[in-house]
């Protein structure tokens, strides 16, 4: 029987069994063993790329499905460890775009005077929005100057890509 590492001969696994040993040295085999509980010959059998280790099979799980799907995951877990997801729009014009609607959607969701579970979804969408604009941003930007893009219309940012919206 052919071991993972075999099966998945490429750099994917090679950079998710690194991750998944940091993971493992962060506390040790025998506790992570414990808090996963998996026998230390089980995290052994992973860290040596025997078995498929948690990690790969995180990444091709969420390779497997629709990206919408895959984003709501990686989002849930973000939240569990305390932060959030953001994924990049293919330029920045789209991003300068998605984040005007994202805020616009935000704002009116809060605008009622409460908050709710949805209206909290809003705001973490704006926000990673705004942060994805930021980091296109930064990324295109050449000794400190502006970085240029289309004026944002007010009906494209708000009819742009509801698609997405669920």
């Amino acid at each position: 029987m052919a071991t993972a590492r075999e099966r998945y001969a490429d750099d994917a696994f090679e950079r998710s069994l690194a991750q998944f040993e940091r993971l493992v040295q962060s506390v040790g085999s025998k506790r992570f063993a414990a808090a996963m509980n998996l026998t230390t010959r089980q995290v052994n059998r992973m860290l040596s790329g025997t078995q498929p280790n948690p990690v790969d099979r995180i990444v091709r799980t969420l390779q497997s499905c629709e990206a919408q799907v895959g984003d709501e995951v990686i989002e849930y877990i973000c939240q569990e460890a305390g932060g959030s997801f953001v994924r990049d729009e293919a330029t920045i014009d789209a991003s300068a775009v998605n984040a005007v609607r994202e805020c616009a959607e935000a704002i009116a969701a809060i605008s009622d005077g409460q908050i709710t579970v949805i209206d909290e979804r809003e705001v973490r969408q704006a926000i990673a929005a705004l942060t994805s604009l930021v980091r296109m941003a930064q990324a295109q930007r050449v000794d400190g100057q502006p970085v240029k893009i289309k004026p944002v219309v007010r009906s494209e940012a708000l009819n742009h890509d509801r698609s997405r919206k669920d």
